[in-house]
């Protein structure tokens, strides 16, 4: 009997220690999930919110709260998502508790706010709001059809909002040469016609109204703005980047700003950011007729060539780079199989020798691990006109106000 006994003490101390074993190790794995999601978000963009350490998508605060929402009511549909791991939003099915479906819902509500409102600008601020919750909703677009309906929501409540506030803004098409279209949404003075134009393109997660403050800065000094998705992207969810037809959606929108009567076509730029950057440079390469090109902390080599850069993405832009390049988010054997091949360096074009003449502005922070510094000068010297800029010691692409400043001032200058 005392041996028995003695038999089931041991068992269950070992059983106990098996438990607190694995407990402890579930615990390590969960620590260290939470440190490379910090720390990856951290290398990536400077001004980190500390609540971002169990969210697979980053926080932009910033960016969210510039269309009138306020942080406070973020937060608040944020602490409704109760997903299951160490990162509680990484699935994101259409029912309660997960990313799109609980933003969805706040916005659904602003909407019908706004539906109430006689106002003209009382309603404009409103439909705002509610575009810039469901755009939250549609975050980071990785093409699922809960995150489509709440983008192309988005972007009509963007739309209506402005026409309220009596801008000159449409929705356009955009024709390619195989017979398909591009969106794309046309900011144009309230007054004026033979205007300057500038072709407007976001990276892997922002889309075609996510650039409003600058837009509305070179609208306001008299320019039309034609705002569209890079391929694969936002609302042009059908395509994806593709080797030889790189540009073929901004060739698509400098044909539609060409044949408009109300533009100068002789007096068209073009401004791209971050992973939009293979398709605007392939763009810039073959258009003689552009006026000026930016090169927003654009991707042209680094991880593109060096796999072990996506160690300092977040996972959530490296799910949408692979996206965009034609594979399925997070497959990351795909993207070591493709990715080199859209590298301009891989591609030749990174030996010193300028190719255009255009005025081409590359610019960026001192640190990003999208666009590294060599890579920034590398893209200037593609024009004999090029120069590299750098502004802010690190993080992806230069968000202060001093850097659109010198964005917008480099447009106006050339165009």
């Amino acid at each position: 009997m005392k041996k028995q006994l003695l038999t089931l003490l041991i068992s269950s101390v070992f059983t106990l220690t098996a438990q607190a074993q694995a407990q402890a190790q579930a615990q390590i794995v969960e620590t260290k999930v939470e440190s490379t999601n910090i720390s990856t978000h951290a290398s990536f963009k400077n001004n980190l919110d500390v609540t971002q350490q169990d969210f697979y998508r980053g926080l932009r605060f910033e960016d969210w709260t510039a269309s009138g929402l306020t942080e406070t009511e973020i937060k608040a549909v944020m602490q409704k998502i109760k997903g299951d791991g160490q990162l509680r939003d990484l699935e994101n099915p259409n029912k309660p508790h997960f990313w799109t479906y609980e933003f969805s819902q706040a916005a659904d509500a602003l909407l019908q706010q706004a539906n109430q409102l006689i106002d003209p600008q009382a309603a404009s601020k409103a439909y705002m709001k509610a575009s810039a919750m469901y755009l939250i909703a549609s975050y980071p677009n990785l093409k699922r059809p809960n995150e489509l309906l709440a983008l192309e929501n988005a972007v009509n409540n963007y739309v209506k909002a402005l026409q309220l506030a009596g801008d000159n803004v449409s929705r356009v098409k955009l024709a390619l040469v195989d017979g398909d279209t591009v969106p794309g949404i046309l900011h144009r003075p309230k007054q004026g016609n033979n205007l300057p134009a500038v072709i407007w393109s976001g990276g892997v997660d922002k889309t075609l109204i996510e650039h409003h403050e600058s837009v509305a800065k070179l609208v306001a000094k008299g320019y039309a703005v034609l705002t569209l998705d890079m391929p694969g992207g936002g609302l042009d969810y059908k395509h994806a980047l593709t080797i030889g037809k790189l540009d073929a959606s901004h060739q698509a929108a400098f044909r539609y700003l060409e044949a408009n009567p109300n533009i100068d076509n002789n007096r068209i730029g073009v401004l791209g950011s971050s992973g939009s950057g293979p398709a605007l440079l392939a763009f810039a390469l073959k258009q003689p007729k552009l006026k000026a090109v930016v090169a927003r902390c654009s991707l042209v080599d680094g991880p593109l060539t060096n796999e072990k850069l996506l160690n300092f993405i977040p996972s959530m832009s490296a799910d949408a780079l692979i996206a965009r390049l034609g594979g399925d988010p997070g497959d990351k054997v795909y993207y070591a199989n493709n990715s080199a091949k859209y590298s301009l360096a891989t591609r030749g074009y990174f030996d010193g020798n300028a190719r255009i003449d255009t005025p081409l502005l590359a610019i960026n922070t001192h640190k990003d691990p999208v666009a590294m510094p060599e890579d920034v000068k590398n893209t200037a010297a593609l024009s004999s006109q090029g120069q590299a800029v750098f502004f802010g010691k690190a993080g992806h692409c230069p968000d202060s106000e001093e850097a659109s400043d010198y964005v917008i001032s480099f447009l106006t200058k050339n165009i």
